[in-house]
Formats: C-alpha cells, structure tokens, sequence
C-alpha cells in the first residue's frame, strides 16, 4: 500500500498533462493604486514561440482572444507606472479575468514571490509576497489563527508558537500589520486579539528585512495586507463548509457586489471546536471554543482620480482554557472571553500622473476578560482573573512623487491608545510556594509555615526558590487576592521621508525617520534607514546591504500592570521580575545583507543574513499554563541569523516553495516588569525564539485538463526547532514533579 501511494504521488508531480488545442482567453482591467482605470496601457502575452499584444481602451479594459493553452508572462507597461509583469495560464475554453493595479510607488525592496518570479525592479529589502490564490490553498493547522498560519508556512525565518502566536527572526512578538493603509502594531494572535480572517484577504506582502522609513514600531516583521475589493466585480459569492478533528466544524460565507463606481465586499465567518487552544496534554481537556466575525469594506470611486473604502469589522471569541490531569480533577473551571471592532476610512486621490495623496484613520478596540473557576480553590496552584480594553484611534497620510529615477515618499501618523486593566491573583496550593520542601524536595503543603526559619524545627530543608513577596497573596495560608487596577493612555506621533533613486543597474534607498512616544516613559528618536542594491541582468543577480536604527515600543497589552509602581501596585517588587519600573523605549541597530539568483523563468533563489542588537529588549513572561501574557524588559539582545527561501513557478501545474531560517536570541539581564511566579532568567538567557532551524516546503499540483479544471493537489512539510521554555535536567529532578507532570514529560 506505501509502495503504491509513493507510487501515485510521483506519477502526478511528474506526469505531463496531454496538450489542450482549444483556445482561451485572458481579459481584464488596467487601474492605478485607487482603482482608476488606465488607457493605452500596453500588454504584451509572451511564451515560447508565441508573442502578442494588446492596448487597454479608455475604461482600462483588454482582451487577448484565442490563445493557445500554456504558461505565459503578462507585461504591463505605461508611462509614469510601474512596470507589471505576472505570470498567467491559460486554460483550454477558459476566460482569466486579471485585474492589473500599477503603482507609482516604487521604493526599491527585494520581492520573494510566494506564486510568480521575483521582481528585480524592487531589490533592496527582503519581501514574501502571498496572493490569493496560496491563501486559500495553503494548508493551515490552525482554523482559528489561519493569518498567523500563513505567515509561519509561507515566510522565511517565521518560527510557529503556541496557540497562534509566532517568533518573528528570532523576537517573540516583534509584529506590525498594515491593513489597507491601517497600522496595526498590537499583537493579533488568537489569546491577545480576534484576529481578521483570512477570507477577506486579496493578497499580502512581508517584509522580513530592515525597514524602510515609512515602517516603525514594531519592525522585525511587517505584513502589508489588502482586503478584497467589489470594485467592477458584478455579483459574486461563495459558501464553505468544513468539518475537522477534534469535533471542529467551520463556515465561510462571501458576498460581492460592485460596479466601476461603487463596490461591497462582505465576509463571515464561524467555527466552533473542542480544541480551541494548544493542550497540555494529548487528550484534550476543557478545550472547547468558538470565534465569529464579520468584515464588510465598501468602495466609492466618485471619479478615475479619487477613491474613498470604508472597512468595518467585528469579531467575538469565547474559549475554555486547557486543563492538566491534575487541574481537571480539581475541577478547574477558567475562561476567556474576547470582543473587537475596527473601524477604519482610507481616501486616495491623484493629483498628477507623478503625485498620489493618500490618508488613513481608524479606531479598533479589543476587549478581553478572563474568569476564574467558581470555586477559586479549583484553581490549580493560582486562581487568576482579568478584564482589560485597548482602544487605538489614529490617522495617517502620505504623499508619493514617483518620476524618472526618482520615488520620493513622506508621511506623518499620530495614534492615541487608551488602556484599562484590571487584575486579581492568588496562591491556592500550599505546596507551590512553600517555604519548606520535604526529604523529596517537593513543597511541603501545610499552611502553618510560612516562614524558612520554621523548616529546621520541623526536620524540613529551607526552599531556595521560596518568594517572600507571594506569601501576603498565598490564599492557603491566610492571605488575600492581589488586586490590581490602573488606566493610561499612549500617544505616538510620527514622521518620516524616503527616496529611492535608480542609476542603471544601482539603486539607492535613503531614508530619515522620527518618533515620539509619551506614555509611561516618554522619549523621541531620530532614525537614519539606508540602503543599496546592484543587480547583474546577465546572470540574473542582486545582492543588497541595508541599515536602519529602529525605535522600538512597549508591547501595550497588560502594559499598566507590568510597569506598575505605586501603592496598589507592585510596590517592593512583588510579583515582579527582578526589578519594577515603567518599560521604556528600545533602540536598535540592524544590519541586513541578501543575495537574490535568478534561473530562468522558472526557478529562484533569496538568501538573506541580518544582525540585530538592541537596547531595551522586549519579551513576555506567561503565567503558569494560562494564555495571560505580561511584558517585560531586558538589557539588551542580540539576534542574528539567515533565511533562504527558493521557489518554482507554475511548471505544467506543479509549482513549489522551501523557506528555512536559522537564528540565535541572546537576551541579557536583568529583566524589569511582568508578573513571576517562578524565578527570573539567567543572565544570558536562550529564549524560546532561539530557533536552530525553522523550514517550510509545499508541493501544489494544479490539475490542468478541462475535466478536472479546479482540483488540486497540496503536500505542506513543516519543522520547528528551539529551546524548551521549562526543561527537566536529570531524573532526580523529574522524581520532585507530580504524577502529571511526570506523564507530561513522558517518564
């Protein structure tokens, strides 16, 4: 049977599929960034042997009838526009409809092509560009953090975490979105945020090398997404249905309607399973979840110069937190229960064929609250409760003069981020902070001592790991609920300006940045962004080296908590880290170099090293087994590393990408805020975002004879490398973990 199936899997990734003589066609429409339409574009269709034309009319619109069945590439061409070259197949007795937006925007940046050949006009920092069509076929282990998903299989140096979370080269958390224009610096997996669906996702790009100047925050990943638009789309829609393990049903419903002038794009979607976040165990336990949203974007183009889209969306998530054996039988009961909005107005206007204007605004909230069992004592070692909102309201404007050799780019931002928190904790297991351990060196559970110096009368030895600081909180021996309460607000205020200039085969990137930050801690920085690229046209190479000064934020999630210091607060450092004051602003120094070969039309390869060393590093520190995360601050860290990425293009329906990065993480101590019930980090610690290796290959077949027009095949191979959170050293210390935890470990 295994013989077999080799068997068959090679016939379909080798065989070629016999020729098709009927003639198809590819028609479409030319626009500009704002859907406008462009006349007298000019297209050309080219393939072996075969070579045609075409000129868009007035209303944008072209149309190459009859064409023979193969892979073709589409150049677009106009004045004042960047050039667009794709790859297009065309099918027996099939129409492709194309919408071909050309940009005047072109900063130089180096492209990684997730479906289609790398473009060498844009080389000076490193890209993955994802459509459409890899987003609905990419297989996704996770069906409520699918974005998250994407982004691990489809990116080079991207490491996947738990519960939709992932390491951006080599940072836990490092992560900025661009939705249509929208900034999203805060954290969008599935325990911070309800993240946008993937349904509604037209294509995205990531930038995985130094930024450029209009990019800020949080820079070691940046994900430019576009929605879907109804924008001359006519009527459409689609329903999906599935069903997966762990009792997981899922549903998907779209809707489009749009004319030249006006457009909806509606998406829901829903699911519900019995393993909602990452288990503990093997056996699911008290796992069960659900996730609802609706995203609706709505175009208005009044005239060929000016558009107006308007997104709205809503999401809602509830989800029992996993138990352990131990906290199952305990009758452990906790949950957590999550609300957003977004909703987010971008206009665009042409001022000249060299001049756009565009501007953003936007206000997005989430709102999170965290239950504790009924019984507080059936929470196992601690009973935690939580209720926080983080709103974020913003605008954002950019003007780009794109002409000759010269793309000049400048914009300013400014974002208003209020913040309430509220907390409450406490010790329900006498044994887990125990001044006393037994002949064992486990915890020795008797209320009664509450101090080291009992441990001797009572033939007990002192606990090293004893924190004083917990015992006015430890509920099994008197104590009370450490509550927490605190309200900030955080303002950003931005602006930079960019150039690219190309001279023959070198381009040029020079940019200049400034931030301010006023919220806890306040300060400002001025951020020189440079960078140069040479590309040989005669072997189809690029090489490239970059640099940027970054100025790095405070994650805002549980942000007032962690940087707490007054009365009420963490006063005296309890449940702090080593230390307790305001998280400050980083600062970052980062270099980047890659080498981009081209191998024909087919076939490519991108390699990039980067080295980041920085001043003020970020990480979280988790509470227990729970999704409740808290920022905390070190030193510093230095993270170096390399990421390959190699892709093959549409070949007779098989296509295929590896994408695989190696990173070292060194973060320094000592550490200053969150909240720790454990102890604090080594003074050179390797977190878990220290990845020996991360690697990603799929394998699509696309099915090319008129009878099976729409089947396809995908194989995903995934491989995850990194350090154990929590490690057990040698068997004694196995011997002092419970019967669970020692199941756990697989003693």
């Amino acid at each position: 049977m295994k013989s077999t199936a080799i068997a068959l899997l090679w016939l379909l990734l080798t065989a070629t599929p016999p020729r098709q003589t009927a003639p198809g066609s590819v028609c479409g429409v030319v626009q500009d960034q704002t859907g406008a339409a462009i006349g007298n574009a000019t297209l050309e269709l080219t393939s072996e042997g075969i070579r045609v034309t075409a000129q868009s009319d007035a209303s944008g619109e072209f149309c190459f009838k009859r064409v023979e069945p193969d892979d073709y590439q589409l150049t677009t061409r106009t004045r004042d526009f960047r050039l667009d070259r794709r790859r297009v197949t065309v099918q027996a007795e099939k129409s492709e409809r194309l919408t071909i937006a050309l940009s005047l925007e072109t900063v130089a940046q180096q492209v990684t092509v997730a479906e289609g050949t790398a473009d060498t006009n844009s080389i000076n920092v490193a890209q993955t560009q994802v459509n459409q069509g890899l987003i609905q076929n990419l297989p996704s282990e996770s069906v409520n953090a699918q974005l998250s998903s994407i982004l691990t299989l489809s990116t080079p140096g991207v490491a996947a975490d738990s519960n939709g979370v992932f390491h951006p080269l080599g940072e836990h958390a490092e992560t900025s979105f661009s939705v249509d224009g929208q900034p999203i610096s805060d954290q969008q997996s599935r325990i911070f945020s309800n993240q946008i669906s993937a349904n509604t996702l037209q294509n995205m790009t990531t930038l995985q090398g130094a930024p450029p100047a209009e990019f800020g925050d949080k820079t070691s990943l940046i994900v430019q997404a576009t929605t879907r638009s109804a924008l001359n789309a006519g009527k459409s829609g689609t329903l999906s249905v599935g069903h997966g393990s762990f009792d997981t049903p899922t549903v998907s419903i779209t809707f489009a309607s749009g004319s030249k002038t006006f457009g909806n794009f509606l998406a829901l979607d829903g699911l519900n399973s019995h393993r909602f976040l990452d288990t503990p165990e093997f056996e699911p336990l008290h796992a069960s979840g659900n996730a609802e949203s609706v995203f609706d974007r709505i175009d208005w183009q009044p005239s060929e110069a000016t558009a107006f889209h308007l997104n709205l969306g809503a999401a809602h998530s509830w989800f029992q937190v996993p138990n352990t054996y131990d906290q199952q039988s305990a009758g452990q009961d906790q949950r957590q229960h999550m609300t957003s909005f977004n909703v987010a107005l971008a206009f665009s206007r042409v001022l000249s064929p060299s001049l756009v204007l565009t501007a953003n605004s936007w206000v997005r909230q989430d709102r999170v609250n965290y239950f504790p069992s009924a019984n507080l004592f059936s929470d196992q070692p601690a009973t935690l409760s939580q209720s926080r909102r983080l709103t974020s309201t913003g605008f954002r404007s950019d003007l780009t003069y794109s002409r000759g050799r010269q793309s000049v780019k400048a914009g300013i931002q400014f974002q208003a981020t209020p913040i309430s928190e509220f907390f409450t904790t406490g010790l329900t297991d006498p044994g887990f902070n125990s001044p006393c351990l037994d002949a064992n060196g486990i915890g020795v559970p008797n209320p009664s001592l509450t101090n080291p110096s009992q441990c001797a009368l009572e033939g007990y030895a002192e606990n090293s790991s004893y924190q004083p600081a917990l015992l006015p909180y430890d509920l099994t021996r008197g104590g009370a609920l450490f509550a927490f309460r605190g309200t900030a607000t955080i303002y950003e205020g931005s602006a930079y300006a960019q150039d690219s200039i190309k001279l023959g085969q070198l381009t040029l990137n020079l940019g200049l940045r400034y931030d301010n930050y006023a919220g806890l801690s306040k300060a400002y920085g001025v951020q020189p962004r440079t960078g140069v690229a040479y590309q040989v046209r005669s072997t189809g190479t690029v090489v490239h080296f970059s640099y940027a000064r970054v100025f790095l934020t405070p994650y805002n999630e549980n942000l007032v908590l962690s940087s707490a210091t007054g009365p009420g607060g963490l006063g005296n450092g309890s449940l702090g880290a080593t230390g307790v004051q305001p998280l400050t602003v980083a600062r970052r120094n980062q270099y980047n170099a890659g080498l981009e070969q081209q191998f024909g039309p087919k076939f490519n390869i991108q390699a990039e090293y980067f080295w980041k060393y920085t001043h003020g590093a970020y990480d979280f520190n988790t509470i227990l087994n729970t999704p409740l995360n808290f920022p905390i601050q070190f030193r510093e860290s230095k993270i170096d590393g390399a990421m390959v990425r190699a892709t093959l293009n549409n070949f007779h329906g098989l296509s295929a990408f590896t994408v695989l990065g190696h990173t070292r993480s060194r973060l320094f101590s000592p550490e200053i805020g969150g909240i720790n019930f454990g102890t604090a980090y080594a003074p050179v610690a390797r977190p878990d975002h220290d990845q020996g290796l991360e690697q990603t290959t799929n394998v699509q077949y696309q099915f090319q004879q008129r009878s099976m027009h729409g089947l396809w095949l995908g194989f995903t191979w995934r491989f995850d490398s990194g350090l154990v959170v929590v490690s057990v050293p040698d068997y004694a210390t196995a011997l002092t973990l419970t019967g669970d935890q020692q199941q756990e470990i697989g003693l």
